[in-house]
């Protein structure tokens, strides 16, 4: 078994990413305007029409190692990339992919109906639809499934 290089930028970040995490939970605020960290993942938000939409890059990963929960202000997508062992005989000779755990919190533009949102997975890519909620509605949560598309 091969052991992945120690990287110093690595430990850096084992430091920074719990600080990022909890000012970009929607619970405490808006999301940090540019995330990042070790394990972060491209993020698009954007509005369809009554829809508020977020989609996120996660090539590799099986939708069963990620969860999706949501509320009326934002989503927060968590999950895991299991490593894989380093093969010199194929020819790996460094990697730089991240494996381990990954969270990212996104806040919305405005409110949205949590209760009639859903979450797609298709080619790597992960979408989240919500629609608008409606002003006079109250705030919920949930966790959304996942639904694998071919």
């Amino acid at each position: 078994m091969d052991l992945i290089p120690w990287n110093p930028l690595r430990e850096l970040e084992r430091v920074r990413t719990p600080l990022e995490r909890f000012f970009a939970d929607p619970f405490f605020g808006p999301a940090l305007p540019f995330g990042g960290g070790m394990g972060a993942f491209p993020v698009e938000v954007v509005e369809q029409g009554d829809d508020i939409v977020v989609r996120c890059e996660l090539a590799g990963i099986d939708p069963q190692d990620v969860d999706v929960r949501i509320t009326d202000q934002g989503v927060t997508i968590r999950g895991e990339r299991k490593a894989e062992e380093v093969d010199r005989q194929r020819g790996t000779y460094r990697s730089e992919r991240f494996y381990g755990a990954f969270s990212r919190s996104v806040s919305f533009p405005v409110p949205v109906d949590s209760e009639r949102a859903q979450a797609t997975f298709r080619h790597g890519l992960l979408e989240v639809r919500a629609p608008k909620r409606n002003p006079d509605a109250g705030p919920d949560g949930r966790r959304l499934n996942i639904t694998p598309l071919q």
